[in-house]
């Protein structure tokens, strides 16, 4: 007999609450930094970088160990094994030595001492793990490196690189997501009604991430259960291949019927947006890869918005059905549905 597939779910990678703020805290305290002539970009360490991860250097710190692993150095492999692929310690002390900076920077973030104690090629323990990347003025990386901390370690945020007035630094904003559902026939749209069910679909729930001030796109995963979108990919860079289908352009909109029978036919693009909770500027500015946002919860359900061609046409809660998600329309808004 054929073994039971595994879960979607099960398949996805797990963040637990407290990494998921540990990692949102050091992304925030590193991200969108200079240090010394370079430009700091923090973001979550993905499978890729943990497979080109071979060696780690472990700092002994008096809250317990803290580990650096180097990838690239001035552009290049980071070297830290000899020639039979074994830890090289010489050559890692070296590498070391190339990114001080960076590994000063951790000290600062982490207000400890950070003392070389040993190379390891296995990571143990509970840890959650960030990447850095440092570029140069021209926009070239020069260094990338992860880190690996324990989740409950206290971090002390760099400054930004540009002092917000405190009226500014302090303005909360509201950020909005918007997740693509699939087509309404044109004929659905008139009937819909309270207690109806818009399904979203199996699989993780990705929505675009609208942020006040920013014509980029981020895009983050819900995860409804946990009461938190992570971001997957840093707003700053944005997403061209993210689409947005809540306004058609004329080459996505229907085109004119022949005759009546042809209106049953054509659908229309929909889109389940909500608000999210607020940010201040200064959390915005420092938002990466990994960042976790927060969800607008009310009594375990999250109010969302129904809109069909850019017009809202209900009001629902998102909710969790078995692999997937969708939607239980709670109200209609008068003149749009019936």
């Amino acid at each position: 007999m054929n073994a039971r597939p595994s879960s979607i779910r099960q398949r996805l990678p797990a963040l637990r609450r407290d990494h998921a703020e540990a990692q949102t805290g050091l992304i925030a305290a590193l991200n969108n930094r200079e240090i010394d002539d370079l430009r700091i970009s923090a973001r979550m360490a993905g499978g890729r970088d943990l497979r080109a991860a071979t060696v780690w250097i472990r700092f002994d710190t008096r809250i317990g160990s803290l580990l650096v692993a180097p990838l690239l150095v001035d552009n290049q492999l980071a070297r830290m094994t000899n020639g039979e692929g074994a830890p090289d310690g010489i050559a890692s002390a070296a590498t070391l030595g190339r990114i001080e900076n960076l590994v000063a920077a951790a000290e600062r973030i982490f207000a400890l001492e950070l003392h070389p104690a040993g190379l390891v090629t296995d990571l143990e323990g509970d840890l959650v793990i960030i990447r850095l990347d440092a570029l140069d003025r021209s926009g070239t990386l020069r260094h990338r490196l992860l880190i690996a901390t324990p989740p409950g370690v206290e971090i002390e945020p760099l400054p930004l690189p540009i002092d917000l007035p405190p009226l500014i630094g302090g303005l909360a904003l509201r950020w909005t997501a918007r997740i693509d559902a699939l087509p309404i026939a044109a004929a659905r749209l008139s009937t819909i009604g309270r207690g109806d069910f818009i399904l979203l679909g199996l699989g993780p729930l990705v929505a675009r991430l609208y942020l006040p001030g920013r014509n980029d796109r981020a895009t983050a995963t819900i995860e409804l259960k946990k009461g938190f979108a992570t971001l997957g990919n840093d707003p700053q860079q944005g997403n061209a291949n993210v689409s947005d289908r809540t306004y058609m352009t004329d080459a996505d909109a229907p085109g004119t019927p022949s005759g009546a029978g042809d209106w049953a036919s054509i659908r229309v693009a929909t889109t389940i947006e909500f608000d999210g909770n607020g940010l201040t500027a200064a959390e915005m500015a420092t938002l990466g890869k990994g960042s976790v946002l927060p969800l607008p919860i009310a009594g375990g359900t999250l109010p969302v918005r129904v809109i069909a061609g850019g017009a809202v046409i209900a009001d629902g809660e998102l909710v969790a059905v078995g692999e997937g998600y969708g939607v239980l329309v709670t109200a209609v808004r008068a003149g749009d549905a019936g």
